[in-house]
């Protein structure tokens, strides 16, 4: 019996220096891994940007093989969110912050043990992209603190299990890379003629440099996406494009509006101008990749159909920017350009 006794008592005084040592844990971490993955930085970012992609690559699998994942309606970019269950704990997590082969962060909730950011940093480099994955917080619960204490500490806890996701990882954007289109890659569909119906159309206008045309859409486009948000238009009531009253090449001005194309009725909004387009012909063509690629050679190729088909201009051009290119591949990003003939 004193023998238990000894025993019991030395236990207690493990436990007790244990708890003690977790209290006095620092509230505040960061741990971080970097690797250098043999895979351009767009098809690394390309995966990592969607949540859907992580079951692949996460370590956290081959712990517990029973681990579930539920996606909400968003898995990609800024707003893409998912939740998994698991024999070590529950938890969810959002993309809070997404810029295109740069950065990611994500904000984590883990039930009944706080929250921390995810983050991670794309670099491209010769041959490859360093990438940098890791986690940190400023307030680390007492649970956490205990279970950081018993694994021997934050890094060696959570170290592991970045180096083994980003060696997965790289495993899979190698085999991805072998089809990978490099930036600067475009595309276009078939040059068509078709009738389109009225259309109405409310944005900024600007009369400006074809210098200064990027910055006006990037603080125009979403001013006038927020807008219609506001009013309670969903997105697929309208559509981000914009209308060129003239663009000449010679002199760089270009005299533009930047807005929405509407399918639902609504008033322009101080600084905006409301356009009505007619039912009529157009010539159109789908080019595909990032904005800025390919745009003149488009434009080009629909001179030259509207020229062999004996057309003419009959309004001003038109673009239309049919999907988010957060959400896309850079070689997917739409953009319909449409140019009134008769």
């Amino acid at each position: 019996m004193k023998i238990l006794k000894y025993i019991l008592l030395f236990v207690l005084i493990v436990v007790l220096g244990l708890a003690i040592y977790a209290a006095v844990q620092p509230d505040a971490y960061e741990v971080k891994r970097t690797r250098v993955l043999n895979a351009p930085v767009e098809v690394v970012y390309n995966n990592v940007s969607d949540y859907k992609n992580w079951e692949a690559w996460g370590p956290w699998k081959e712990e517990d093989p029973n681990m579930t994942f539920a996606y909400d309606e968003q898995t990609q970019g800024e707003g893409a969110s998912y939740s998994w269950t698991s024999s070590s704990g529950n938890g969810s997590m959002e993309m809070v912050e997404a810029k295109r082969n740069e950065a990611i962060v994500n904000e984590m909730t883990f039930e009944g043990m706080g929250s921390a950011r995810g983050f991670w940093n794309f670099k491209p480099i010769e041959n490859g992209t360093e990438v940098t994955w890791g986690m940190k917080t400023e307030e680390s619960p007492y649970m956490m603190k205990l279970i950081s204490a018993v694994s021997g500490g934050y890094d060696n806890m959570m170290g592991p299990m970045f180096e083994r996701g980003l060696e997965k990882l790289d495993s899979i954007v190698q085999i991805t890379a072998k089809d990978y289109k490099p930036a600067g890659t475009w595309s276009m569909g078939e040059i068509t003629k078709k009738t389109m119906d009225a259309q109405t159309f409310i944005g900024y206008p600007h009369v400006s440099t074809t210098e200064e045309a990027m910055q006006l859409f990037q603080e125009s486009m979403p001013k006038a996406g927020m807008y219609a948000s506001q009013k309670g238009l969903a997105p697929k009531e309208y559509m981000p494009s914009a209308i060129f009253n003239n663009w000449d090449m010679e002199t760089g001005e270009v005299d533009m509006i930047i807005g929405l194309f509407l399918e639902k009725d609504l008033p322009p909004a101080e600084g905006m101008k409301k356009v009505s387009i007619p039912q009529g012909e157009v010539v159109m063509v789908s080019k595909f990749g990032n904005y800025g690629t390919g745009d003149e050679k488009a434009h080009i190729a629909i001179a030259e159909y509207m020229k062999a088909n004996n057309l003419t201009a009959a309004g001003p051009v038109y673009e239309k920017y049919v999907n988010d290119p957060t959400l896309v591949k850079e070689n997917e990003i739409q953009t319909d350009i449409y140019y009134p003939v008769k």
